[in-house]
Formats: structure tokens, C-alpha cells, sequence
């Protein structure tokens, strides 16, 4: 029997959606946001077959209850509700009742424009959100009125282009700041669980825990996988096979988001020049700090700047 080939969600494919839903939105190929409910979704089959997502999604689930399936973790969503959806994932998504759950949103960003978004890492309390990490955050009503705040935010901006780099840097600030306020709502949810906060970590959270900790004092210098591993004493297999599991991203994928956001703020407000930067971040030349930057953000850092 033929396997059928697994299906990945890019951009060009979810675009394609704007003939099953109420409202649609689209910045170039930047981000769209789409608007599902009962009316313009009938008759359109749940997304049950899994599928792999190549751009970050995130869903907002206004009411209904469904089933989520990432990366072989089944989740309960219940509305409201926001389900984040990192690139690269493999996702599904049952519901319980296919009109309820139709009263929906979907923020679908591309890789290429995510990595234009300036995100200080130093602000997240990376350790509480690997011990206890969920693509599922409940939503009270004033929270669910915040996101969709931002959404029409967002929405309109793609409706009011005097300059298109005026726009892309609305948008990339806007959902800098929705970024921010998900993780504010996440850690009120920590702070306030006090069954899990009793729980005692298992020896693979720890070691993640660990990892953050030597990531976030050594990228500067350090962006091996195999260092964070001998420092852990473990095997730099066995270390990206648990923080991918705990985190949903590779380790290098941790570590060039910490040297990404070093880089960036360097470049935009250090006054040092390109060469200067890619000493102060132990690259051997500029030549292969360039090769580096443009490789994770799609632009030259002499681009970067001038953007």
C-alpha cells in the first residue's frame, strides 16, 4: 500500500483558506489572520489528519470544546482558550462539536517573518516554562478580549498600508507585544497552580532547567551543542532529543535565539560595527557571522540595519 505523504502547512498552503472563512487578512507573506464561525465553515471537515506546520500558529478557540494533537501529546481545549503552535510541529485538531468550535481565529506567521521580530529573551523565566510548558492557555474573558484586541490590531493593519516597511514593523511589534502578554497569562497560570507547583521535577526537567541556565551564560561565547553537553555530562544526542521534547525546539535552535537576539540588539544599539559585533559574539571573521545571520533571519545584519 502507498503512504500517503504527510502534509505540511506553509503559507501559500493556508492562504488558501480564505474561501472557507468570514473575514480574512493578509500582509504580504508576512501574516494573515482569518476568522472562522459556524456560517462560512459548515459543510468543511475538521482538521483530523495530522499535518506539519511551517510557520508559527497560533489558534483562538472563542468557545466549543476539542481535541489537540501535537507532536503525538493529546491536549483537551476547552473555550476559551489559545493554542500556540510552534514551526516545525505536527498538529491536529478534533472537534468536539464542529460548530461550536468553528467560532474560532487563526494568526498564522511565516518562518521568514518571525525571525524579523525583535524578542528579548532575558525576559521570559525560561525555567518555569520548561518545567511546565503547554500549548493550551485558558483564557478568562478579559484575557480573551486582550487577544482579540490584538487580532483586530493586527487586522488592521493590513487594511491601512501607506508604506509597506511601516506596516511589516507595526506587525512585528505587534505580535512582539502579543508574544509578551501570552507569556504574562501563562505565568499567572504557573503562580497560581499549586498542585504543580509541589511537583517534584524529573531528572530530564532538571537537565533542561540546567541547559537554559549555561545557554543564557555562555552563548556569547559558546554555540555547540556538544559544550552544553559535556558541561552536563550527558551526550549531545541524548541533550537535543529532551529539549526538544520538553521545549519543542532543538537545543541549537535555543542557542541561536539567544545569540540572535544579542546580535540584533548589538547591531541596532551598541554603535559597534558589523566586524566589531561578530568578535564580541566569538564568530572567527565578519564573513562567517554574516553567513550566520542571514541564514537565520533571511537578511545580511548590513540589511538588518537598515531596515
Amino acid at each position: 500500500m502507498e503512504q500517503t505523504k504527510e502534509q505540511t502547512i506553509n503559507f501559500d498552503l493556508v492562504t488558501g483558506i480564505k474561501t472557507m472563512v468570514s473575514s480574512y487578512s493578509q500582509l504580504d507573506d508576512a501574516y494573515l489572520v482569518a476568522h472562522f464561525d459556524k456560517d462560512t465553515t459548515a459543510g468543511h471537515p475538521p482538521v483530523d489528519t495530522p499535518m506539519r506546520v511551517d510557520g508559527m500558529t497560533l489558534i483562538l478557540m472563542r468557545r466549543g470544546n476539542a481535541e489537540l494533537c501535537l507532536n503525538l501529546d493529546t491536549f483537551s481545549v476547552q473555550g476559551p482558550a489559545l493554542c500556540v503552535v510552534h514551526p516545525s510541529s505536527r498538529i491536529s485538531i478534533t472537534p468536539a462539536d464542529p460548530v461550536m468550535a468553528a467560532d474560532s481565529y487563526i494568526l498564522f506567521m511565516s518562518q521568514r517573518f518571525l525571525q524579523s521580530i525583535n524578542i528579548n529573551m532575558s525576559a521570559f523565566n525560561l525555567p518555569s516554562m520548561v518545567e511546565r510548558p503547554t500549548p493550551v492557555i485558558p483564557l478568562s474573558h478579559d484575557e480573551l478580549a486582550l487577544i482579540e484586541q490584538y487580532l483586530h490590531l493586527l487586522i488592521r493593519n493590513t487594511r491601512d498600508q501607506v508604506s509597506r516597511q511601516l506596516s511589516l514593523s507595526v506587525g512585528s511589534s505587534l505580535i512582539a507585544a502579543l508574544i509578551y502578554e501570552m507569556t504574562k497569562i501563562h505565568y499567572k497560570r504557573i503562580n497560581t497552580d499549586d498542585s504543580d507547583a509541589s511537583r517534584p521535577r524529573s531528572p530530564r526537567i532538571a537537565y533542561v532547567h540546567d541547559f537554559i541556565k549555561l545557554v543564557r551564560a555562555h552563548y556569547a561565547m559558546e554555540r555547540s551543542v556538544a559544550f552544553y553537553a559535556s558541561k552536563l555530562c550527558i551526550s549531545p544526542k541524548y541533550l537535543s532529543l529532551i529539549v526538544k521534547e520538553a521545549t519543542g525546539r532543538s537545543a541549537a535552535r535555543w542557542i541561536d535565539e539567544f545569540v540572535l537576539m544579542e546580535a540584533k540588539n548589538m547591531l541596532r544599539y551598541s554603535g559597534k560595527n558589523i566586524q566589531q559585533v561578530a568578535y564580541a559574539l566569538n564568530f572567527s571573521n565578519q564573513s562567517s557571522f554574516g553567513k550566520y545571520f542571514k541564514h537565520l533571519t533571511g537578511m545580511s545584519p548590513t540589511e538588518y540595519q537598515k531596515s
